[in-house]
């Protein structure tokens, strides 16, 4: 059989060629279905200028104090006024005249205060007996006189007591705070210890062991007492003195140059500084009972922490008449 030859050609030419499939090839198919999210951690570079624009500071500090700023605009009269007034009252009103005016406003307050609950109760059906037995209690409950002032005047009068209180004053006056607040600590406790069951003998005995405990601790503390009156004899009484306040003044003057003063007043210069003083002092001297009360003669803590307050206008006047505002500037005092 014979093989026939191969062709010279292939058997597709001369005919068209086949269309190809239309086939839409999609690239990062990922991208377009699903919305690119934030990986946590890595950071996305966002060009200048396209982010959020932040208010400077001094902005937000504007639009934090608009509010503070409209409101003492409206209520600067009557915030002045009635500062004016009680500074007036403060320096010119004597102790009599003072106590003489509060207790009659305090009087009036109290009526004002009695009349609006008696028609209160009596909207709401109180017998006349009734009536009278509340006022009865009412009077016992109410004290006499005011006990205090809420304003700048009776805060002053308050300083002035505590800073004019002499020694043995306010030993005394510690000493009876704390018998009565042992005496009603006492009485609760005998209170809940009979209610638990301690018989008449048992509370006879605590009692004896409180009173020996007593006794031991006045001992211990006049002893104390004994001691510090010998450590404190020591120089003469003016060199005592002088040393003493020259030592108050300096930390009223540092209070006054870590608090701002010194250095708001010093471009003022010597004037506004003697001025100051001037105005300082004499507050010093109304809240030490006109000057009858040394600075040397302050003592305690507390007494001397408000001493030493309410001098800092006077030692930092003092500080820039004298000129000394630099000096305390140069402290390391922050």
């Amino acid at each position: 059989m014979t093989i026939p030859p191969p062709p010279s050609e292939p058997p597709t030419v001369g005919m068209p060629p086949a269309a190809e499939p239309a086939i839409e090839v999609v690239t990062e198919w990922w991208r377009k279905e699903i919305p690119a999210q934030p990986v946590p951690g890595v950071h996305i570079p966002v060009p200048l200028g396209t982010g959020p624009v932040l208010p400077s500071v001094e902005a937000a500090a504007a639009a934090f104090w608009a509010p503070a700023g409209e409101l003492f605009a409206k209520q600067a009269t009557a915030i002045a006024s009635q500062v004016g007034e009680q500074v007036g009252q403060l320096l010119t009103e004597t102790e009599p005249q003072r106590y003489a005016r509060q207790q009659v406003e305090y009087e009036a307050l109290v009526k004002a205060q009695r009349a609006e609950r008696d028609a209160a109760f009596a909207a709401a059906g109180e017998t006349t007996a009734e009536k009278a037995e509340r006022h009865r209690v009412e009077k016992i409950l109410t004290p006499d006189r005011p006990l205090h002032r809420d304003d700048l005047v009776g805060l002053v009068d308050m300083l002035g007591a505590r800073i004019t209180e002499t020694p043995e004053d306010r030993a005394a006056r510690l000493q009876t705070e704390r018998e009565t607040a042992k005496l009603r600590a006492r009485a609760e406790e005998d209170a809940h210890l009979a209610a638990a069951g301690e018989t008449p003998e048992q509370r006879t005995k605590r009692h004896r062991q409180q009173q020996l405990a007593d006794q031991r601790e006045a001992k211990n503390r006049a002893r104390r007492q004994r001691r510090r009156a010998a450590r404190a004899t020591g120089p003469s009484d003016r060199t005592r003195r002088f040393r003493r306040w020259c030592v108050l003044t300096a930390i009223s003057a540092t209070a006054g140059c870590m608090t701002g003063l010194v250095q708001i007043i010093t471009p003022g210069g010597p004037y506004v500084g003697l001025l100051l003083a001037a105005f300082g002092w004499a507050l010093d001297l109304h809240m030490r009972d006109r000057g009858r009360l040394r600075v040397s003669e302050v003592t305690g803590p507390f007494p001397l922490a408000l001493m030493v307050l309410a001098r800092i206008p006077v030692a930092s006047g003092l500080a820039v008449a004298l000129g000394l505002g630099n000096v305390l500037a140069a402290l390391p005092l922050h």
